[in-house]
């Protein structure tokens, strides 16, 4: 947990450093380089350490390669490339963040818009992991996050505080609440289940 913390600091620091040296465009594509050099080191370590034993190496390669093993199914470049992809979107979030600092709507609007393309990769991984006969069903809720991201980014284009508010309520609202009512849910299954005598 602790090395996971750590390189999670040192990437935002990396991701900060880009932004403060860069143009907004140039940093995030300087990110991305660095991002994949660093995923590539991760999948190195990771190669490199003995099956059933955990090394150093090997956790600080873990901590690199966060996120695809589902994906992945046990093959590494899946999980490099899924982990690229999530680092790379936090990576430009940091960078936005970075360089709009004056404005907090902005900020607000660059978080959402980061949650809701994190969401998105995580709706793709499922639907291809899920069978055949399953996978239309996640189109629904994939179409959903991209008419949220869509429709925000056409309102924030407008300029309008009106709009900019309204593109903030469209694109940061909806999954925040599905996931408190998805909490709310659980909690509630879990207290009621202890009432029943669940173990």
């Amino acid at each position: 947990m602790i090395r996971r913390i750590v390189v999670a600091v040192v990437m935002a620091a990396i991701a900060v450093w880009c932004a403060l040296q860069w143009s907004p465009i140039l940093a995030v594509a300087v990110w991305s380089g660095l991002a994949a050099a660093l995923c590539g080191i991760g999948a190195l370590l990771l190669a490199r350490q003995p099956v059933g034993i955990a090394t150093a190496s090997g956790q600080v390669g873990a901590a690199l390669l966060r996120w695809g093993y589902k994906v992945g199914r046990g093959r590494l470049p899946p999980v490099v490339l899924v982990s690229w992809l999530v680092w790379t979107a936090l990576g430009a979030a940091v960078i936005a963040l970075t360089v709009s600092r004056a404005d907090p709507l902005t900020r607000f609007m660059i978080l959402a818009w980061t949650l809701d393309g994190l969401v998105l990769l995580y709706l793709i991984g499922r639907t291809a992991t899920n069978s055949p006969r399953t996978r239309g069903a996640m189109l629904i809720p994939i179409a959903a996050v991209l008419a949220m991201i869509g429709g925000s980014a056409v309102l924030w284009r407008t300029g309008t505080e009106s709009a900019h508010e309204m593109a903030l309520l469209i694109g940061g609202a909806p999954i925040p609440l599905l996931a408190a009512c998805y909490a709310l849910l659980m909690g509630a299954m879990m207290l009621g289940g202890r009432k029943g005598g669940w173990k």
